[in-house]
């Protein structure tokens, strides 16, 4: 089933940086089992209004939504990988990016719910 994961940022992306962060994240989506690119969608928000600490910094939240839950140790693994290259791809400082994951029991799909 389709995993979902959003990036909102403060930072303006280049084209590059969004096709960067899409192929970084469809290798590494099948860290979590029965996951792959193939039914990944990705959804990136960029320059967008955000306060970190009280300020105006460069920063980043994941959004990562899962069908039926995973181990905790593919979800860390999964989340250290991804936030070190979302660091080198796009400049934000991993300390000012977060990542949550959510798992759901039910999915809807082709007008079914799983």
């Amino acid at each position: 089933m389709m995993p979902f994961i959003t990036f909102k940022t403060t930072k303006t992306l280049t084209l590059q940086q969004e096709v960067s962060l899409k192929e970084i994240t469809g290798q590494l989506i099948s860290i979590l089992p029965n996951k792959s690119e193939e039914y990944l969608m990705i959804h990136i928000e960029d320059n967008q209004v955000m306060y970190f600490r009280g300020k105006e910094l460069e920063c980043m939240k994941i959004s990562v939504q899962l069908y039926k839950n995973a181990d905790l140790s593919y979800k860390q693994t999964f989340t250290k990988k991804l936030i070190k290259e979302v660091e080198e791809i796009t400049g934000i400082p991993a300390s000012q990016i977060y990542l949550t994951i959510e798992e759901f029991e039910n999915w809807g799909m082709d007008g079914e719910l799983y």
